[in-house]
């Protein structure tokens, strides 16, 4: 059985939205906003580890009452918690492979033929037919018996 594929390629842009200019305003300043708090903070941080003193860092310096060793310490302490991290992971996953080894479990499943579909016969060999060779096609009655005999069940 072939795989659907997308039909005739259109160029442009598909969707097009009317967006509120306030709410686009917003999303801008809001966006300015983090970057700059993001621009803070790493500028916070690299001054403490170049030990350069600047007035207007160290006003957030002085706010959270911190030094530059204070935050020396803690990016040390941050490094050293991803390396237990890290070498914790690694630890497991070769703890894993050692006593699981590499299990290969999934097995995908064969492709579908035609013999497969009919007999499930859900479907006559004229609509299969139809449904492979025609581009467009128009069914007076649902071609799925399995699915009509289910719809008036309910």
């Amino acid at each position: 059985m072939d795989k659907s594929r997308q039909g005739k390629q259109e160029s442009g842009v598909i969707v097009h939205s009317k967006k509120n200019w306030l709410s686009e305003v917003m999303i801008t300043i809001t966006t300015l906003v983090v970057w700059i708090y993001c621009m803070i903070v790493i500028a916070f941080f690299i001054t403490s580890l170049i030990n350069y003193n600047n007035r207007y860092i160290n006003i957030v310096k002085s706010y959270f009452k911190m030094t530059n060793h204070d935050i020396r310490f803690f990016i040390l302490f941050v490094i050293l918690l991803w390396i237990v991290f890290y070498f914790g992971l690694l630890g497991w996953k070769f703890y894993n492979l050692k006593r699981f080894g590499s299990l290969r479990r999934r097995s995908y499943p064969k492709f579908t033929t035609k013999e497969d579909l009919l007999n499930l016969k859900l479907m006559s060999e004229e609509d299969y037919n139809k449904l492979q060779n025609s581009k467009i096609i128009i069914f007076e009655k649902n071609p799925i018996q399995g699915l009509v005999n289910q719809n008036k069940n309910k």
